[in-house]
């Protein structure tokens, strides 16, 4: 099945202090949400063609033990040598088969017939989050992607510390836009506009980030 990426996260600190980088360097920032009975909430960045998500743990107890608990975002927030990053892809066919292995996961903030489909991946937590949405989800409104209207993603790059990724993490390496490195330590790559300006930030120690545009 082909897939598209939607959007990508980074697990971060409480509150995504992180997200005050990103404005600095003349990002808008969007709306920020919670997500009810997952114990997490995030601070946001439209792209055009994408989005960027800060998340961070709002409540410890519900990531634990909620319905969403088979995220490990706790385990991965507590866990220095886990990814703290996520793909989220769609079906570019609108199919509701699932594009690779995984579990179905049906949080209290969709409506009964959506649900995320999770790779099973999902507790090797060394490897990235890979998430597919529900088919029938829409796609952000365009005055959200409008943003940051002069940057669209060209490329999402992402290292993992694996010599042989998981058969989820391979497929989602196969979506338009993203590369997996192996054998590099955790980061992640943002190349926007294909990097017509020749610019670039490193955005450590605060984000396992680098963005060039």
């Amino acid at each position: 099945m082909a897939i598209e990426l939607d959007h990508f996260f980074i697990l971060t600190t409480p509150g995504a202090p992180e997200a005050d980088l990103l404005s600095s360097i003349g990002w808008l920032e969007g709306p920020r949400n919670h997500h009810p009975g997952q114990g997490t909430a995030n601070r946001r960045f439209f792209f055009p063609n994408t989005a960027l998500e800060l998340i961070y743990i709002s409540d410890a107890d519900e990531a634990k033990n909620g319905p969403g608990n088979g995220l490990r975002a706790v385990d991965r927030a507590m866990d220095s040598g886990a990814s703290p990053f996520g793909v989220i892809v769609r079906s570019n066919n609108k199919s509701s088969d699932a594009p690779f292995p995984g579990w179905r996961y049906c949080p209290e903030y969709f409506r009964a017939d959506q649900c995320f489909h999770v790779g099973a991946n999902s507790d090797l937590l060394i490897e990235p989050s890979c998430i597919c949405m529900p088919h029938n989800l829409p796609i952000a409104d365009a005055q959200l992607r409008e943003a940051n209207s002069d940057m669209t993603l060209t490329e999402l790059r992402i290292s993992v510390p694996v010599t042989e990724p998981s058969e989820t993490l391979r497929i989602i390496a196969d979506c338009d836009l993203v590369s997996i490195r192996p054998n590099e330590p955790h980061r992640m790559e943002l190349i926007f506009n294909e990097g017509a300006e020749g610019e670039s930030r490193d955005m450590a120690p605060g984000l396992p980030l680098v963005i060039r545009w």
